[in-house]
């Protein structure tokens, strides 16, 4: 009897164990598969729903960080952002029918639109280096669309969304952000740029109505009492009971319909159910048992981790080494490549799915291997007969260790091409050399080239803007980040 009782107890601690494991296991992949689509929800929330926050616009709206101004150190709504282009960031809502969105003429400078879905996934790719500089309406139809279509649009800016939410970017580059003149321009175009609901387009005589005349509103969406501390630094800031909770929602909102006939996302949702997540669930982590808990804690850290590393691993996979930069290997859309869509989240949350409109190389160690840190000063020479290869521009913007940018006497937050044309750096002997570290340098001329570093932890995620394949395959040459001797 007792070596029954014994057994009986053995099997069932085995069985608890493989019911843990089990469930890390979801877990896990529940974070790979699901992080990109949580950090939308809560950037939504930010823009759409919390009036408090710095960039909150409402829907069909488009913000502006700094106020059409050069974005400094206070921007923090997503990471990694660039420092060469005015931004304009808002989320469209399509649940009432289709939008409209209106580009000027834009024959000087390079210029963008794109569309992102909660997947990461972008329907629509425009400007100047996809279909040229002339002045353009585009048309964005929600998921399942059955209405009319007005005759004035050109099919190939009819924009089949495949959802009923979209992340919007417009980008106009700017060449010179000392110059208060490009910068009036740049804003001049940015007030030409329009967002409407196709009923109140047509309603304005087939015209856009400019962003000043519009009303504010405000989202509707569900949300959690944490949601409101989780916009800044999201993925560091969530526990496990924030993302699963999140995740919940996510699969619950009717402005995000799943992808069509995806065998692995029914796959994915299908082992979620064994712990309550999922469309028509009602998720409650307090709820949980105890053990459920621990084993979903311990898949969302591994989950975390290996994300985390998988940004610093150029083995092929996520990252291709380039010469010590990291490129992220977005050849293709992130429909089931969670893995790399959930680093491309965390380390450049709306970065682009295909090489086509950019890409970046990310860098947390110098020549050496050593962590990169503003205490250090390190050079970046760039031969000028060997420049990065674009057709637009490349930039070499410098973060935190957490991807933002950090307050500098300049205000200077990369260096970039158009800095050499413009002739703003110091060049000598055929290169240029970027000095980086926390004190102005001495020397004049090289201080014209000082890209300040943060005091402590730092990051590159350099920008390629029209990249050629070299740098997408990361056969190119890109120069080290090299320590100072002594």
């Amino acid at each position: 009897m007792t070596r029954t009782v014994a057994a009986d107890r053995e099997s069932e601690a085995s069985q608890d164990n493989d019911t843990d494991a089990s469930v890390a296991s979801i877990a896990e992949d529940a974070y790979y598969y699901g992080l990109q689509q949580v950090i939308y929800y809560v950037t939504r929330f930010n823009y759409t729903q919390k009036e408090d926050s710095d960039v909150f616009v409402g829907i069909n709206r488009l913000h502006y960080p700094n106020d059409g101004q050069p974005i400094t150190a206070d921007f923090t709504a997503i990471v990694t952002a660039n420092n060469t282009t005015l931004y304009g960031m808002g989320f469209l809502d399509l649940q009432d029918g289709p939008i409209v969105i209106e580009m000027p003429e834009v024959t000087d400078r390079y210029f963008s639109l794109q569309l992102m879905n909660q997947y990461g996934i972008f329907p629509l790719y425009a400007g100047n280096q996809f279909n040229g500089t002339d002045a353009r309406s585009y048309l964005i139809l929600p998921d399942d669309y059955e209405g009319d279509i007005p005759g004035d649009f050109a099919a190939t800016d009819v924009v089949q969304a495949g959802t009923k939410t979209l992340f919007t970017l417009v980008r106009y580059a700017l060449r010179d952000p000392t110059d208060e003149s490009e910068i009036a321009h740049v804003n001049d175009l940015q007030d030409q740029t329009t967002i409407t609901p196709l009923s109140e387009w047509l309603e304005n005589d087939r015209s856009g109505v400019p962003r000043a005349e519009q009303s504010v509103v405000p989202g509707d969406y569900e949300t959690v009492p944490r949601m409101a501390e989780l916009t800044a630094q999201q993925v560091e800031n969530q526990t496990a009971a924030d993302f699963f909770t999140l995740l919940g929602l996510v699969l619950n909102d009717p402005s995000m319909p799943l992808i069509d006939d995806s065998r692995k996302e029914a796959a994915m949702l299908e082992r979620l159910e064994q712990v309550g997540i999922g469309p028509g669930l009602a998720f409650e982590w307090s709820a949980l048992e105890t053990d459920v808990q621990e084993a979903l804690t311990s898949g969302f850290e591994s989950g975390f981790e290996r994300v985390r590393a998988a940004a610093v691993e150029a083995n092929g996979d996520v990252m291709v080494d380039m010469n010590g930069w990291n490129v992220l290997q977005n050849t293709g859309d992130f429909r089931t490549d969670w893995l790399t869509r959930a680093a491309m989240a965390d380390f450049g949350f709306a970065g682009p799915d295909s090489p086509a409109s950019h890409v970046a190389g990310f860098k947390f160690t110098d020549a050496n291997g050593e962590q990169l840190d503003g205490s250090t000063q390190y050079t970046i020479t760039f031969d000028l007969d060997n420049l990065p290869p674009v057709t637009e521009f490349w930039e070499i913007p410098i973060y935190d260790a957490q991807g933002y940018f950090v307050e500098n006497e300049l205000d200077r937050y990369s260096i970039n091409s158009y800095m050499l044309e413009e002739d703003l750096l110091h060049t000598d002997g055929n290169e240029l050399v970027i000095y980086v570290q926390n004190e102005e340098p001495d020397d004049p001329e090289q201080a014209a080239n000082w890209l300040p570093a943060p005091d402590g932890g730092m990051r590159f995620a350099a920008r390629f803007y029209g990249p050629h394949w070299s740098l997408v395959d990361g056969s190119y040459d890109m120069p080290e980040v090299v320590p100072a001797e002594g």
